[in-house]
């Protein structure tokens, strides 16, 4: 297979919208992603059915601290205040992808959070998430919806933390198998596409088979890449010291990295303020 057949190019971008502003940050780090790579940007604005639902429960209350109360919460207020938020969303995404002129669509959904992104990723190259602050913060788990979204996850995704953005240096973790040779394929297009160069973080215990997979991943990259390799240990600590010296504006990780770091991703997000792309 040569190189070019390998490399699958980002040319659709979708990005999670709402108008919180984890939500907006992470739009504009997509937009200039989107501009980077020349690719077509898609906002998604998911109308939660569960807060549908709940707004139709008789019991159901909207606390107001203007008001100084509460009142009652009704299906149609939360219908308008749910296309009020799209509205928003859109117009933030005109704006956005308007100055870096970069091609884009905006669609409307409604459902489960997390399946309906993970639908709508089906169409594209990669998802984009914001995240909270609270969802990075030390040994703070990451929310459900995320969580969901990563685990289901067919397309890359690409979780966004409060000042990070896909950046070079691009690292990777690289243990071999189908799943990290994606990951490399990805990180190495990223990493051209920024002009920077690409650090390659082998996993392996043996000093043989380490030397083994660098020089698999060193025959997988194209002609005039700029590699460089870096050995670590099998354990999310020595990964974690590794983006850390490395100072990494991206971690890439394959799907069965990225599972068996799930614990160690808040963390490597709050001590690094990196990027991360997950690659199924």
């Amino acid at each position: 297979m040569t190189d070019e057949e390998r490399l699958t190019p980002i040319r659709r971008i979708l990005v999670a919208l709402d108008v919180s502003e984890p939500s907006l940050k992470a739009l504009a780090e997509a937009c200039a992603l989107a501009e980077l790579l020349d690719a077509e940007l898609t906002g998604l604005f998911i109308e939660d059915i569960n807060l549908l639902r709940l707004a139709g429960l008789p019991f159901a209350q909207e606390v107001s601290a203007i008001l100084a109360g509460a009142r009652r919460l009704v299906a149609g207020d939360m219908e308008r205040a749910l296309r009020a938020q799209a509205s928003r969303a859109q117009r933030a995404l005109a704006e956005q992808a308007g100055r870096r002129q970069v091609r884009w669509s905006f669609r409307v959904m409604r459902g489960q959070v997390a399946a309906q992104m993970l639908e709508a990723a089906l169409e594209t190259d990669l998802l984009a998430l914001g995240l909270a602050a609270v969802e990075v913060a030390r040994r703070a788990p990451l929310g459900a919806t995320v969580r969901e979204v990563v685990r289901g996850a067919t397309r890359p995704v690409l979780l966004l933390p409060p000042g990070a953005g896909p950046r070079p240096p691009v690292l990777v973790d690289y243990a071999g198998g189908a799943r990290a040779a994606r990951a490399l394929d990805l990180a190495r297009y990223l990493a051209q596409e920024s002009d920077g160069g690409l650090v390659v973080l082998i996993s392996a215990a043996d000093p043989k088979e380490a030397k083994r997979l660098e020089q698999e991943a060193a025959d997988r990259a194209a002609p005039g890449t700029e590699l460089r390799f870096r050995r670590i240990g099998t354990d999310s600590a020595s990964l974690s010291r590794a983006v850390r010296a490395e100072a990494a504006g991206t971690l890439v990780l394959a799907g069965r990295e990225a599972r068996a770091h799930e614990e160690l991703i808040p963390k490597l997000l709050e001590d690094n303020r990196c990027a991360v792309l997950l690659v199924p």
